[in-house]
């Protein structure tokens, strides 16, 4: 009976989430360049300003990993650009595993950045979780 309980409770909580946030969205980059990394960032606000036109509340992660660390660097040319996201609830985060490859530092990550200890791991957690799925 109290496995039952939880089962339900669980459902009740998932379901209030869902409603909550229309859209959860969860995106990953690899690739390096500023090239890249500038479409990105436009495809995020696009899909803010979409969400926002619509009337719907809209999650988005941005999971970066592989060649794509610099764009989380204080010295990055996007810092700015994803800073201003980072004030629209965009959660910005980093593989751990890259940060090791990379020799990266927390201290030289922009200040907001959450570290995950694996990226694949955390886009399979989220894509099991029904999030969408975009690669940039």
């Amino acid at each position: 009976m109290q496995i039952f309980i939880i089962e339900v409770f669980i459902y009740f909580i998932f379901d209030w989430y869902c409603y909550i946030y229309n859209m959860q969205v969860v995106f990953q980059i690899t690739t390096a360049g500023e090239d890249m990394h500038k479409a990105m960032l436009g495809q995020i606000r696009n899909l803010l300003t979409y969400a926002a036109g619509k009337g719907q509340a809209v999650r988005v992660e941005v999971i970066v990993h592989g060649g794509a660390w610099p764009l989380l660097m204080h010295d990055s040319p996007s810092a700015n650009a994803v800073a201003v996201l980072a004030q629209d609830k965009v959660a910005w985060l980093i593989c751990r595993n890259t940060m090791n490859s990379q020799h990266v530092t927390e201290s030289e990550l922009l200040p907001f950045v959450e570290i995950v200890p694996a990226g694949v791991g955390h886009l399979v957690e989220r894509q099991m979780e029904g999030w969408a799925y975009i690669r940039c």
